[in-house]
C-alpha cells in the first residue's frame, strides 16, 4: 500500500511540471544515468529510457530513475498480444509512467498494450524521425492508435510534413516528437507545427553543460511562443 502510494506522489509531482521537454536517456551506465536524472529530472516533463539502459542494467533501473521524473519506457513493442501484455504489466510494475509501441503490429496488438498498461500512459508509433515503410499507412496507424484508445502518438519533429499530417488527425491525442537537436529538428517549430511534448537526448547528455543545455532550449520555448 505504501509503494503504490509513493508511485502515486511521484506521478503527480511530476506531471504537474510546465516543461514541453522529454529527455531521452540513451546511455549504458548506471551511474551516469541516474546523475544526469538527478540533474534535470525536476526540469523536464519525463525522462524516456529505450533498450541501451535496460540491457545493461535490468528492468529495476525503471524504478530507480522514477524517484526523479516520469519515466517513458520506449521499448516500441512490437509483437504478438501475450507478449506484449508481459513486458507492460511489468513497466506498471516497476513504476512506468508510460510506454511506446509500434502500432503496425495492429488493433488486437494495441489495445493488448492498453489494456495491459492501466493507468500508464500508452504512446503509439505513427511516423518515424527518419524515413521509413510507416511513411506509406500513416494515417491508417493513427486511426487503429485512436481505436486502441492510446494517451498519444509519436511523430517527428525533424519531418514537418508528417508531424502536421499527426496533428490534423489526431483528434486531440498528446503528441510527442523526437528528431529535434541532434537530427536536426527545431524545438520551437515542432511545437508550433504540433508537439505537445518535444524528445531531446543527445544534444543534453552530451553536452559539458546537461542543465545549462537543457535550460537553454526550455528558455527557446517560453521566449517564442509565449509573446
Amino acid at each position: 500500500m505504501l509503494a503504490f502510494a509513493y508511485l502515486l506522489y511521484t506521478h503527480n509531482k511530476y506531471t504537474t511540471m510546465e516543461s514541453k521537454i522529454i529527455f531521452a536517456l540513451d546511455v549504458y551506465d548506471y551511474n551516469t544515468a541516474m546523475e544526469l536524472a538527478r540533474t534535470v529530472g525536476e526540469k523536464v516533463f519525463a525522462i524516456k529510457i529505450n533498450w541501451p539502459v535496460i540491457l545493461e542494467n535490468g528492468i529495476k533501473i525503471v524504478r530507480d530513475l522514477s524517484k526523479y521524473a516520469n519515466i517513458i519506457c520506449d521499448f516500441k513493442l512490437a509483437d504478438i498480444d501475450n507478449t506484449v501484455s508481459m513486458i507492460t504489466t511489468k513497466v506498471k510494475e516497476y513504476g512506468g509512467y508510460g510506454i511506446i509501441s509500434h502500432s503496425f503490429t495492429g488493433l488486437n496488438s494495441l489495445k493488448a498494450v492498453v489494456k495491459s498498461a492501466g493507468n500508464m500512459k500508452v504512446f503509439s508509433v505513427v511516423s518515424m524521425s527518419q524515413e521509413s515503410y510507416l511513411d506509406n499507412i500513416t494515417e491508417e496507424l493513427i486511426k487503429i492508435s485512436r481505436e486502441a484508445g492510446v494517451y498519444g502518438l509519436v511523430a517527428p519533429g525533424n519531418r514537418p510534413y508528417y508531424l502536421k499530417k499527426v496533428k490534423e488527425l489526431s483528434e486531440g491525442l498528446k503528441i510527442i516528437s523526437p528528431g529535434v537537436g541532434a537530427q536536426g529538428g527545431d524545438i520551437v517549430n515542432a511545437m508550433l507545427l504540433g508537439s505537445d511534448y518535444v524528445i531531446i537526448g543527445r544534444s543534453i547528455y552530451n553536452s559539458l553543460d546537461p542543465l545549462g543545455t537543457l535550460e537553454g532550449f526550455s528558455s527557446s520555448i517560453n521566449n517564442k511562443l509565449n509573446k
